[in-house]
């Protein structure tokens, strides 16, 4: 009896040292994620995971006339402190079709945007990082038709901005070092406004549409799966 329970014991101590050993291995193997002062990485969000289209972080989407253009732009955050990140995203861009208004006219599209917010890490879970936060947005959008009359150019522009502020919570999952996926919910608040501007003779026509206001789930109206790739 002496013997089987010695025996017993025996085998416990085994299992449960070869347990600790693992646990501590498991321990040492888990990738931290990166939240210490001073690391930075660039922000990529996920269009579908279909097709793994990954691209720029949205910053606003803009009513410009009967279409909505969304406004997309280069994105990084930066750790001022430890677990407080500032995360910023930038949008330039214009783009022409038409050879000339001779044949035809031509069509302008032109935007810009530029995002701020301010990220709160929580402690870790293992290889996750959940943070909650609080921005704000701005982007503009405008196409201009231009075609020739008589011997002049002239002009039709729609134009739009759009404002938004906004609370989210998300996560940063490093699946391995200097890489992580993430996924993010909010609550914003958005103000649009838009323009038309026609040609009258020699000079020309402002209409501004209603303004409208919506609020909605995430900073920019929707729910978003990111990637972020630290330098």
């Amino acid at each position: 009896m002496l013997r089987s329970f010695t025996k017993l014991v025996g085998t416990a101590v085994i299992v449960l040292g070869l347990a600790s050993a693992a646990h501590a291995q498991t321990e040492a193997d888990i990738i931290r994620p990166l939240t210490k002062a001073g690391s930075a990485a660039f922000m990529f969000t996920f269009g579908g995971f279909g097709t793994f289209n990954l691209g720029a972080p949205v910053i606003g989407t803009v009513s410009s006339g009967t279409t909505n253009q969304t406004v997309s732009g280069a994105g990084m955050k930066y750790f001022f402190s430890d677990d407080l990140a500032l995360r910023l995203a930038f949008a330039f861009g214009t783009n022409s079709s038409g050879a000339d208004t001779l044949t035809g006219g031509k069509e302008t599209n032109t935007n810009y945007g530029i995002g701020a917010a301010v990220e709160y890490h929580m402690r870790p879970l293992y290889s996750t990082s959940p943070y909650i936060g609080g921005g704000i947005n701005f982007a503009s959008a405008s196409r201009t038709m231009t075609n020739k009359v008589g011997t002049a150019d002239q002009d039709t522009k729609i134009s739009g901005t759009t404002f938004g502020v906004g609370i989210f919570a998300g996560f940063d999952w490093f699946f391995t070092r200097g890489i992580a996926l993430g996924a993010e919910y909010g609550l914003g608040f958005a103000t649009t406004s838009s323009s038309l501007t026609t040609p009258n003779g020699t000079s020309s026509t402002t209409t501004d549409a209603p303004s409208s206001s919506s609020i909605g789930l995430g900073l920019n109206g929707a729910a978003s799966v990111h990637a972020v790739v630290y330098f």
